[in-house]
């Protein structure tokens, strides 16, 4: 989405600058599913006996991640305009599908603990 967004704005297309809110809400719905399949996923990963330190060290963990991309973007934002965040927000989903593609699956983690 984020990349989709960036591109006409870089080719110039007029009127690009009207994509950002349709794009952002097409990106609000798909986040909404996302962050509930993402809530379960927690949990899932969590172990049952240190659930509760593992979800407090996910939300410790979200927290810093928040700070260091609110920084990112208004980094990239002075650089180089909307654009830049774009791309950057395009980057940093494609690093964390990657990640994410190397998780280990439930049964396969619980089979070595």
């Amino acid at each position: 989405m984020p990349l989709a967004l960036a591109l006409p704005m870089l080719a110039g297309v007029p009127g690009a600058a009207w994509y950002v809110p349709l794009g952002l809400c097409v990106f609000g719905f798909a986040f909404a599913v996302n962050s509930s399949v993402h809530s379960y996923l927690v949990l899932a990963y969590a172990g049952s006996e240190k659930a509760a330190e593992d979800v407090g060290f996910y939300y410790a963990a979200n927290a810093v991640g928040r700070f260091a991309g609110t920084l990112l973007s208004g980094a990239l934002y002075v650089l180089g305009g909307l654009p830049a965040c774009l791309l950057g927000a395009a980057l940093m989903l494609a690093i964390c599908a990657m990640i994410t593609l190397a998780l280990p699956e439930r049964a396969a983690s619980l089979a070595r603990q």
